[in-house]
């Protein structure tokens, strides 16, 4: 992924904001929360609503989707310097937006494992 990020800004220990701009200017937001498992954040990432919470499920199609996730890399790392002992864990939202991640990571794995060490879980169908 060698295309510039958009800046960000870190508006606390968890939450970074940068501004989409495509077919028009769209506010994200990524956070990472923290789980029962210490050292282990969830990321959750979307547009930034005005109450302050994150909208995951929106499809922005702003044209920009390349930079978008060359920029949220670039908060990953910036968020593992400050903390380096921790585990980042996501899924999409959606079906279409895990088949999504699943094609960005295969497509982008090389560079992706020089980096970060790359674990993935499958849900097995519990009967």
């Amino acid at each position: 992924m060698k295309q510039d990020a958009y800046s960000y800004d870190r508006k606390s220990f968890e939450r970074f904001v940068f501004s989409s701009v495509g077919k028009s200017t769209i506010i994200k937001l990524v956070e990472f929360s923290t789980t029962k498992t210490p050292d282990l954040y969830n990321l959750g990432f979307g547009d930034l609503l005005p109450n302050g919470t994150i909208d995951d499920k929106v499809n922005s199609n702003n044209g920009d989707i390349v930079k978008v996730l060359v920029t949220i890399v670039q908060i990953i790392r910036d968020f593992s310097a400050q903390h380096p002992n921790a585990k980042i864990v996501f899924a999409g939202s959606t079906q279409e937006r895990t088949k999504l991640y699943t094609r960005i990571i295969k497509m982008y794995y090389e560079d992706f494992c020089k980096e970060f060490k790359i674990t993935v879980l499958i849900k097995v169908n519990q009967l």
